[in-house]
């Protein structure tokens, strides 16, 4: 159960990681960015770290400890930007440290550690 929570998480990740991108390259299309390159470039990033996060959900339900290092890695840059957030946009500290939370709670509980556990003997 908290393999699949955990996957589900960094899938929802991935979604907003996904979505994210889209609105950037949309608003540097259609609207006015101040820097449209830039936004470009952020929008093409976000959507290669929506599939990444995608991948990594998806060897999280298939039971894959090479997914588990990624996964880890994320909530640990979701927990960086949470904390250079948090002047600016409180609420998206809140949701963002929150999220990473639950994560790193699901990826370390025992259930999930002796899932991803492979035996090599």
């Amino acid at each position: 159960m908290p393999l699949r929570a955990a996957a589900g998480v960094v899938g929802l990740e991935s979604v907003a990681s996904g979505v994210a991108g889209l609105a950037f390259l949309a608003a540097a299309l259609v609207g006015k960015p101040a820097d449209r390159p830039t936004a470009v470039t952020l929008g093409v990033l976000l959507l290669v770290l929506g599939a990444g996060l995608g991948a990594v959900a998806r060897g999280l339900l298939r039971s894959r400890p090479a997914a588990q290092t990624p996964a880890y890695l994320a909530q640990f840059f979701t927990l960086v930007i949470a904390y250079y957030q948090r002047h600016t946009l409180v609420a998206v500290t809140v949701v963002l440290a929150l999220v990473a939370v639950v994560a790193l709670a699901a990826l370390s509980a025992p259930e999930t550690r002796a899932a991803l556990r492979r035996d090599r003997s």
